[in-house]
């Protein structure tokens, strides 16, 4: 066992986008609200109501956990003088990630069709620091519904940042960790202490660099007499060669 490091501490709240960012350059990762990031009292309530439901999410054959319910958005994006151009990409099949092998298709949520995404998407973009910005890429969005487990096992998506927004949750744990990568040995077993792990309320968020750390939850637990449920929105800042690569002249993507 591993155990030259501190025990796990959850991580403060930033309160501000400069504060997010220094997080980021000093720790690779940064805790805030959604109110760090301008967005409104009320607007977790609207997005969940207007995505969270059986009219947006689908269960999967073949995902994994087999109970969660999803739906899925890839958005190309520009900054121009800081601020940002968002388009639906033409796009959204995911290949190789979170321990799942092989091209996977989910049901399309059209994101940028609305204001109040569009809003979250452009919110949750300006978390990555100006100077670790590419001036134009792909962002994932994944609209999650778990009740038992959350993820599988500690993984990369191997991709810039993961950014996690939990728009509600009923139940006990569902706590975010993230862990050095050399603590995770290949079969899974854990060798070393997490470096943070902490249940994230309704309406905080997490972003973390990717390539510093395996990331993953706790399974969900009901209250006594109760039900476990999690909405949650799981975003990745893509690298270059995700979706563009095969794209250099990007004539395939598609205007809003």
């Amino acid at each position: 066992m591993n155990n030259h490091r501190a025990a796990p501490l959850a991580a403060p709240l930033t309160t501000n986008l400069e504060g997010i960012w220094d997080s980021l350059r000093e720790r690779g990762y940064a805790v805030a609200d959604e109110q760090s990031l301008g967005l409104p009292e009320n607007f977790r309530e609207a997005f969940g109501l207007a995505y969270f439901n059986n009219g947006t999410l689908r269960r999967d054959e073949g995902d994994w956990p087999t109970d969660r319910e999803r739906a899925r958005d890839v958005i190309f994006y520009k900054w121009l003088e800081g601020t940002l151009e968002l388009y639906e990409f033409d796009t959204i099949t995911i290949t190789d990630r979170a321990s799942i092998a092989g091209k996977r298709e989910h049901a399309r949520v059209l994101l940028t069709r609305d204001q109040l995404a569009r809003q979250l998407v452009q919110a949750l973009l300006m978390m990555v620091p100006p100077y670790r910005r590419q001036g134009e890429g792909t962002f994932g969005v994944n609209l999650f519904r778990t009740y038992t487990n959350v993820v599988t096992s500690p993984h990369h998506d191997h991709q810039q940042f993961i950014i996690i927004y939990v728009v509600n949750r009923i139940g006990e744990g569902a706590e975010t960790y993230l862990y050095h990568p050399e603590d995770i040995r290949e079969d899974g077993k854990i060798t070393g202490n997490p470096i943070l792990r902490q249940g994230l309320d309704p309406g905080q968020l997490i972003i973390f660099e990717d390539e510093m750390y395996k990331h993953g939850a706790t399974p969900l637990h009901p209250t006594p007499g109760g039900m476990a449920r999690r909405d949650a929105v799981v975003c990745t800042v893509d690298y270059h060669d995700t979706y563009l690569s095969s794209s250099p002249v990007l004539t395939n993507w598609v205007s809003d």
